[in-house]
């Protein structure tokens, strides 16, 4: 059994890229397009008033009202983007190439406002064919330039965006997919053990950080999810160490469903042999669902983020 290279850079760098694009369930992020360069350009609304709107204009070095986009679903999953009470809109619902985007007093049902941020960097409107995006129109960069929808291509620059996170969840828990109750825990020591069990109110042992918006999953005081002896192999049980900014091992991936090492990717979380009782130690195992077709239930986690 050889020992993963826990300084993979370049592993790492893409991993980093891929998680700045994944926009967390109510996160606020402003949307940039991925056409130009320098500052770049974002989705932006011309004022906050029904019918305003959404175009394209200079990012600028801070988040405004009009650039800063809530995501109700997060990253694969259907929701709204608003500003405030105002929601990203197709206007009147119009489900054909060309048109134009706006912002319109969110509604829970409104279709138009519907739309699902994917893992291509796309977003795609749900509330017509399926198989329309938000999209830059003609690809021209001029402020003002208004937002249309088109259909959908993978391989179309202007229908690509990257989140810039304006807010990070001020802490976060993760519970055990497909079962109920049962959480990621810790005791507060230096090397003890990171077990799954019962859900509590014992707001400390169950909740995270990552105050540097790295990957870290912070307990205590300054106690990081690691790996023995920071070995990503097979079968190596998780403990709480002290935090190093430098140390790969305890950068993560953490949003819901697979909660995988930045350094290498293929090595998730796993619940040991599936072994509900509480106090079980948990232990990285190669993620089943990146290596295969196959769901492994003993690597599926949810995270509740709170802002």
């Amino acid at each position: 059994m050889f020992t993963r290279n826990l300084a993979s850079l370049l592993s790492a760098l893409v991993l980093l890229a891929f998680s700045a694009k994944a926009q967390l369930a109510g996160q606020t992020v402003k949307l940039q397009t991925v056409l130009g360069s320098g500052a770049g350009k974002c989705l932006a609304a011309t004022n906050l008033a029904n019918g305003a709107p959404v175009v394209i204009e200079d990012c600028g070095a801070n988040a405004t009202s009009l650039n800063s986009w809530t995501v109700s679903g997060g990253s694969g999953v259907r929701g709204q983007l608003s500003l405030t009470q105002y929601c990203l809109d197709v206007t009147d619902g119009v489900d054909a190439d060309g048109t134009k985007l706006q912002i319109w007093l969110c509604g829970p049902r409104d279709t138009a406002q519907q739309f699902t941020p994917t893992s291509g960097s796309t977003i795609q409107w749900d509330g017509g064919s399926n198989n329309k995006c938000v999209d830059v129109t003609d690809g021209n960069l001029t402020n003002g330039n208004r937002v249309q929808v088109w259909d959908c291509d993978a391989n179309n620059s202007n229908q690509k965006f990257n989140a810039i996170p304006v807010t990070f969840p001020a802490w976060f828990s993760v519970e055990r997919d497909h079962t109920v109750g049962n959480c990621i825990t810790a005791e507060n020591a230096v090397n003890a053990s990171v077990t799954i069990g019962t859900c509590t109110n014992d707001f400390a042992k169950q909740t995270f950080t990552d105050p540097t918006h790295t990957g870290q999953m912070v307990m205590y005081d300054n106690l990081c999810v690691t790996p023995l002896g920071n070995n990503l192999n097979d079968g190596t049980k998780l403990i709480l160490a002290p935090c190093d900014a430098n140390n790969a091992a305890q950068i993560w991936s953490h949003q819901t469903g697979i909660i995988n090492s930045h350094s290498f990717a293929k090595a998730c979380i796993d619940l040991t042999d599936g072994n509900m009782t509480p106090g079980n130690q948990l232990q990285v195992w190669t993620c089943t669902s990146l290596t295969s077709t196959t769901d492994n239930t003993n690597q599926d986690w949810v995270v509740s983020n709170h802002w």
